[in-house]
């Protein structure tokens, strides 16, 4: 529904900023006649931004992967709700880990199947990049990664609330049509550690 939120506005954007001879020419295409061309613009326009006001983005699944910031605060998380903690590791660049976010792991966010299964994080290795590691110390995401051996991107890491990893991890991609079974098998074997 929140997709349907930025659609809904970008609509009402297009129609407010539409000459009257281009909306004219949209509603005939349209098959609307001439006296209710204006009739439904106005409509469009007035109830649209109501629509979409309506709309909770709180309740709906997260729509992006959130970057590592502080895994103490994941650790916190991970012990409360007895989650483990899912790091995909990344670098700019790797055409592999935009394939892998793009085919598989923002679809299954969108659809809230992590949501109840997993706090799930993107930690970089580009330079830069920091990030505050289970003992509450700062150091890069590249550090973080070697302590894992994850060298290769991309890499899963499944860790429970101490950054132990609790599965094996997923290097690389073999077959990005199976790698969401790869995955949940991974992710229901972590959960099943901490159970």
């Amino acid at each position: 529904m929140a997709g349907s939120l930025s659609h809904i506005h970008v609509l009402c954007d297009i129609m407010t900023s539409m000459s009257k001879k281009r909306l004219s020419r949209c509603c005939c295409r349209s098959g609307f006649q001439p006296r209710m061309r204006t009739g439904i613009a106005i409509v469009l326009c007035l109830f649209l931004p109501g629509l979409a006001a309506c709309v909770d983005e709180s309740k709906q699944p997260t729509r992006f992967i959130t970057l590592a910031d502080s895994f103490v605060t994941d650790a916190g998380l991970s012990a409360e709700h007895g989650l483990p903690v899912v790091v995909f590791v990344s670098q700019h660049g790797c055409r592999f880990c935009a394939a892998l976010r793009k085919q598989v792991l923002l679809p299954m966010i969108r659809a809230g199947e992590l949501a109840d299964r997993a706090i799930f994080r993107e930690l970089s290795l580009d330079a830069g990049f920091t990030v505050t590691d289970f003992d509450g110390n700062d150091i890069a995401g590249r550090n973080f990664a070697d302590r894992y051996a994850a060298v290769v991107t991309p890499t899963l890491l499944f860790l429970d609330a101490r950054g132990v990893e609790i599965a094996d991890k997923i290097v690389g991609i073999g077959n990005i049509e199976f790698y969401s079974f790869y995955f949940n098998r991974a992710l229901e074997s972590a959960r099943s550690e901490l159970n």
